[in-house]
């Protein structure tokens, strides 16, 4: 091959990655357009963690009646703990700022979803996730909420994506889970995968939350994990379309709040199975499939799993695209139609709604159930070694 011919190909790759930048910020352009034009966000949980903040700033209860705010704290008190730097700057400011962090965040989470699949973390392959994940359903409605699920990711994939033998391993997985709750289920994956240092590491780190909280505000400490914690009802309305839970999908269906016994053991088999499914994965495949097996089984679990905390589509996609392509086709359908809100919604109208209403309702259930039967068949088939 001559210079000319060498020169040529050099130019031709320098291309793609200036027209991928191209097509992800034309698709961030346009994202805002329609965000700021159509939709018009209030960003309504940017200030109720402002108003977590504030409370624990001037020595409120921060589980009780918050300033200026509809909603209540559900979180652990170290995330008011977190949010107390938003209590201290104009209300704008921290709306602005929560989508731009956001945004930063969510590229972020491209790459490291990129990295834990095994695909090429270059500009090419993380602009093209980005342009496409920004649609999602999940993330967008996080970016509009002004939610923290795009943070939490990724601390949890920084995490599983250093170094087997790096002292921080299990640091991320306990920040998140010291922040909220349903992390924690991936300290019992490091546990059952083996990986003990980790999995100590990241109940240290919550334990350190606890107690650092418990020196700011111990009856909001002891509160929250006495009571609050176990108080589902500050969280909302189990029926809601937009809670994804097996539990939320089983309480549509039989068209009542309460939950048999019978489904509660129906939950639990998930939880079993979900972590045996994970846990197999782990040894064939990698974190790249077991991962993202025990957060899904933690999504399905939790009683009230909304609509934004399934952030874990962009990983989910990412594994898919590199690793067994012909099943992205089923999570494009699934989280980037808006299906769960093509039913009705509020005011306990979830509770009458007919087969096919309920069938859609529990669309991002269904998916996951999907991807651990995919995850399981995958695992029981592989022979080589884990990638």
């Amino acid at each position: 091959m001559g210079t000319r011919e060498v020169d040529v190909l050099d130019a031709r790759r320098t291309q793609v990655p200036a027209r991928i930048l191209v097509l992800a910020g034309l698709s961030l352009l346009v994202w805002l357009v329609v965000m700021v034009q159509l939709v018009h966000p209030d960003l309504m949980d940017v200030r109720v963690y402002r108003a977590e903040g504030r409370a624990l700033l001037d020595g409120l209860d921060p589980y009780g009646p918050l300033d200026g705010v509809h909603g209540v704290n559900t979180y652990p008190p170290f995330a008011a703990l977190v949010f107390v730097p938003a209590a201290l700057a104009p209300v704008g400011f921290v709306e602005v700022a929560s989508v731009v962090v956001n945004l930063m965040l969510f590229v972020v989470v491209c790459w490291q979803s990129v990295r834990l699949a095994g695909g090429r973390t270059s500009v090419a392959t993380v602009g093209v996730l980005a342009a496409v994940a920004l649609w999602s359903e999940p993330v967008t409605t996080s970016l509009l909420y002004g939610q923290i699920n795009l943070a939490l990711l990724a601390l949890v994939l920084w995490d599983v994506n250093l170094p087997a033998d790096s002292r921080w391993r299990g640091l991320g997985i306990g920040l998140a889970a010291g922040i909220k709750v349903t992390p924690g289920l991936l300290i019992v994956y490091l546990l059952l995968t083996g990986r003990i240092r980790a999995a100590l590491t990241a109940t240290g780190t919550v334990l350190v939350t606890i107690g650092v909280t418990a020196l700011v505000n111990a009856d909001a400490t002891w509160a929250y994990w006495t009571h609050h914690l176990f108080d589902f009802s500050r969280m909302g309305r189990l029926e809601n379309a937009a809670n994804q839970s097996v539990r939320g999908w089983l309480v549509r269906a039989h068209h009542s709040r309460d939950t048999p016994p019978a489904e509660m053991l129906l939950v639990l088999a998930v939880l079993v199975v979900g972590l045996t499914v994970a846990v197999l994965a782990y040894r064939r495949l990698g974190d790249a499939w077991g991962l993202p097996a025990a957060a899904l089984t933690g999504l399905l679990v939790s009683p009230i799993s909304w609509s934004h905390h399934w952030v874990w589509c962009v990983p989910v996609l990412a594994l898919l695209w590199c690793q067994a392509r012909a099943w992205a086709i089923p999570a494009l359908f699934v989280f980037w139609t808006y299906v769960v809100w093509l039913v009705p919604h509020g005011h306990a109208v979830e509770l009458d709604l007919n087969r096919l209403q309920v069938a859609l309702s529990g669309a991002y259930a269904v998916f996951a159930i999907g991807f651990l039967t995919l995850t399981a068949v995958r695992s029981r088939t592989h022979t080589g070694s884990p990638t």
